[in-house]
């Protein structure tokens, strides 16, 4: 049975220490980052990259660890729409491993797992507007959302459907930033709310239209919680 895969600190220590090394190496000027980013995109026509790189993200999601990362690697070398289409098929596929995987955590997993803010809401709430909208809200983890719902036995083509859906947009509008600031010349950008906000009003306008439908519409097949 596979122990802890939400346990420890590792990884994000390891992203911290991946994003430490990073700004040193620019700093100190250690090699020019165009030029290494041209010798990279001349990989990116392969037909097996974007595989890989789709493989890559789906098994970081399926064992809860960062997947969302694979859009630094993505963004800079596609445009945003084949990032888009890279990045949701990765954050699908790994949203269904972790759906399935989650049928085989141990009871300490399952421990931590639901008494974690983001399962509580979920168990308490899975329509379709609530899917899409906790996929958009910026930094929502999103292996809670994929494990959690498989725990719950969500109906697979909800989970599916708005995962899809939810991490197609975050991934265009992520992969649109940072292309433009990358072209652009000016690193700095990435650092604004060009990013954040659009999606932050997306899901805050997710939220409101299902608080709408349900206060004067009729109840969707979803909207009493885990269906």
């Amino acid at each position: 049975m596979p122990k802890q895969p939400f346990g420890g600190p590792w990884p994000l220590a390891l992203l911290a220490a991946l994003i430490a090394f990073g700004l040193a190496v620019h700093v100190l000027e250690l090699f020019d980052w165009r030029q290494a980013l041209d010798w990279a995109r001349g990989y990116a026509l392969r037909w097996w990259l974007p595989l890989a790189l789709i493989l890559l993200q789906a098994a970081l999601f399926m064992f809860a660890l960062p997947g969302s990362a694979v859009l630094w690697l993505v963004a800079p070398l596609y445009a945003p729409a084949a990032s888009t289409l890279i990045l949701a098929a990765g954050g699908s596929a790994g949203a269904l491993a972790a759906y399935w995987f989650a049928r085989r955590l141990t009871d300490e997993s399952l421990a931590r797992l639901r008494a974690s803010r983001g399962y509580r809401a979920l168990e308490r709430e899975s329509d379709f507007l609530m899917l899409c909208a906790l996929r958009l809200v910026p930094a929502f983890p999103h292996s809670v959302l994929n494990y959690g719902a498989g725990i719950l036995r969500l109906p697979l083509g909800r989970f599916l459907a708005t995962a899809a859906i939810g991490l197609g947009m975050k991934a265009y509008v992520y992969s649109s930033v940072i292309r433009h600031a990358l072209e652009a010349a000016h690193p700095a950008d990435l650092l604004r709310g060009e990013a954040v906000l659009p999606l932050a009003l997306l899901a805050l306008a997710l939220f409101a239209g299902r608080a709408l439908r349900r206060r004067w519409g009729r109840p969707g097949p979803g909207d009493t919680g885990s269906g």
